[in-house]
C-alpha cells in the first residue's frame, strides 16, 4: 500500500500542489452537473425533453468550440488575466439562464444564454494540468500527477449527477445550476489566486503555427474522441440494457463498478514505475487492453457478466486517459500547453461523448441495447487503431531524455 501512495504523496508535496489541485476539483465539479441540471430544470418548467436536449447541446457545442480559443489566450496572457474575465461572464450568464427559464423566456433567448455560458465555461481540467507540468515538468512524476487528476475526475463524475438530482428533488429544479455557478466561481477564484503555481506566459506567435495544426495533437485529439465515444455509448447502452433485463436499478450498479474500475486503474497506473518508460508504448498497451475488454460488451447478457466487463473496461480506460494527456506535453511547445490540453480534454473528449450519446440513442431505438454496446466495442477498437496510426507522429519528442522533458518546469 505504501508503494501505491508514495508517488502521489511525492507530487502533492510540491509547493501549492494540494491547494491548486483541490481548487480545480471544486471548479470542475459543475462539469458533471450542468448538462443534467439543464435537463432537470427545463423539463420541469417546460415539460419538454426535446427543448432540454437542444439547450444542453448548445451549451456543450459552444464549450467545445470556444475552449481551445480561450486556452490559447491563457497561454498568451496568463491564467489569472484571462480566466478572471471568463468567469465574470460565465457565472452571470449561467444564473441568467436559470432566471430566464423560470420567467418563461422564448427558446431563442435560452439558446443564446446557453451558448454564452458554454462558451465561457472555464477549462479547469486543462488549467490544473498545465500547472502540474509547470510544477513537476514532463518527467515520470508527471504521470503520477495526471493519474491523481484522473482519480479526481472519477470523483467528479460519480458524485456530480447524484448531487444534481438530489438538489433538484429536495430543493428546487433550479438548485443544481445555481449550485454549479457557486462552485465554479469559488473553485476558479481559489485556483487563480495561487500565483506561485501559475505557468509563465508565452508569446504564442513565436511558434509560427497554431496548436490545431500540430499533427501529433490532432492524433491525440482523435484518440480522445474515440475514448469519449466509449464513455458516452457505454452509459446509455447500460441504462437500456438494464431496462431490457427488467432491472433498471442495475444500471447504477454496473456504471458504479465501471467508475470504480477506472478509479482503481488510475491509482495503480499512476503508482506504477516501469523500467520501460516510453509513453507511446504505454499508450499502445493501454489502448490495446481497452479494445480487448470492450469487444465482449455486445455478446454478454445479464447483470453479473455486464458488471465484470464494465470493471475491466474501467481498469483499461484510465491508462489511455492519463497517457494521452501526458503526451500533449511532449508534442506541443511550452507556449501552447493549455491550448493543447483543452483540445484533447474539452473538444476531443467532449465531442466523443456528445456524438456517441446521440448515435447510441438512435441505434438502441432501432435495434436494442446490443447495438449500443456494439458502438462501445467499435469505439474501443478505434482507440487502438488511432493510437497505432498516431505512434510515429508522437515518437520524435517522446525520445527526448527525462532531463530534456523536465525543462517544462
Amino acid at each position: 500500500m505504501r508503494s501505491v501512495i508514495t508517488p502521489y504523496a511525492s507530487v502533492l508535496r510540491e509547493p501549492g500542489a494540494l491547494w491548486f489541485s483541490l481548487s480545480a476539483l471544486i471548479a470542475r465539479l459543475p462539469l458533471s452537473m450542468v448538462g443534467l441540471g439543464i435537463v432537470l430544470l427545463v423539463s420541469a418548467q417546460r415539460g419538454s425533453y426535446a427543448t432540454a436536449g437542444l439547450l444542453t447541446g448548445a451549451y456543450v457545442v459552444a464549450s467545445a468550440i470556444a475552449t481551445p480559443v480561450a486556452a490559447r489566450l491563457v497561454d498568451r496572457w496568463g491564467q489569472r488575466s484571462v480566466v478572471s474575465l471568463i468567469i465574470a461572464i460565465h457565472v452571470p450568464s449561467l444564473v441568467g439562464f436559470v432566471v430566464a427559464v423560470l420567467l418563461g423566456w422564448p427558446t431563442a433567448a435560452l439558446i443564446a444564454l446557453a451558448l454564452l455560458a458554454g462558451a465561457t465555461q472555464p477549462a479547469s481540467g486543462s488549467l490544473v494540468r498545465a500547472r502540474w507540468i509547470h510544477a513537476v515538468g514532463a518527467s515520470g512524476r508527471l504521470r503520477a500527477a495526471f493519474a491523481w487528476e484522473s482519480i479526481l475526475d472519477e470523483v467528479i463524475f460519480v458524485t456530480g449527477p447524484p448531487l444534481a438530482t438530489i438538489l433538484a428533488i429536495a430543493v428546487t429544479p433550479a438548485a443544481p445550476l445555481l449550485a454549479a455557478a457557486l462552485l465554479v466561481l469559488t473553485g476558479t477564484l481559489l485556483l487563480i489566486s495561487h500565483r506561485r503555481s501559475e505557468p509563465p506566459v508565452h508569446d504564442v506567435r513565436a511558434t509560427g503555427s497554431p496548436a490545431w495544426r500540430n499533427i501529433g495533437l490532432i492524433w491525440l485529439t482523435l484518440i480522445m474522441i474515440a475514448l469519449g465515444a466509449v464513455f458516452g455509448s457505454l452509459e446509455i447502452a447500460t441504462v437500456a440494457a438494464a431496462e431490457a433485463l427488467g432491472v433498471p436499478a442495475a444500471a447504477g450498479l454496473i456504471l458504479a463498478l465501471y467508475a470504480a474500475g477506472s478509479l482503481i486503474g488510475g491509482v495503480l497506473f499512476g503508482a506504477w514505475n516501469p523500467r520501460e518508460t516510453r509513453p507511446v508504448r504505454q499508450l499502445l498497451i493501454g489502448a490495446g487492453a481497452l479494445a480487448l475488454v470492450t469487444i465482449p460488451f455486445p455478446f454478454v447478457d445479464g447483470v453479473l457478466p455486464l458488471s465484470i466487463v464494465a470493471v475491466l473496461a474501467g481498469l483499461a480506460v484510465a491508462p489511455v486517459l492519463i497517457m494521452t494527456n501526458y503526451l500533449v506535453s511532449t508534442v506541443v511547445p511550452d507556449n501552447q500547453l493549455t491550448e493543447g490540453l483543452a483540445w484533447v480534454n474539452t473538444t476531443g473528449l467532449g465531442a466523443g461523448v456528445a456524438l456517441s450519446a446521440a448515435v447510441t440513442g438512435a441505434l438502441i431505438d432501432a435495434s436494442g441495447p446490443r447495438s449500443g454496446y456494439a458502438l462501445t466495442a467499435a469505439a474501443g477498437v478505434a482507440t487502438i487503431a488511432l493510437a497505432l496510426s498516431a505512434a510515429r507522429f508522437l515518437q520524435p519528442r517522446d525520445r527526448a531524455t527525462v532531463g530534456d522533458l523536465g525543462r517544462h518546469s
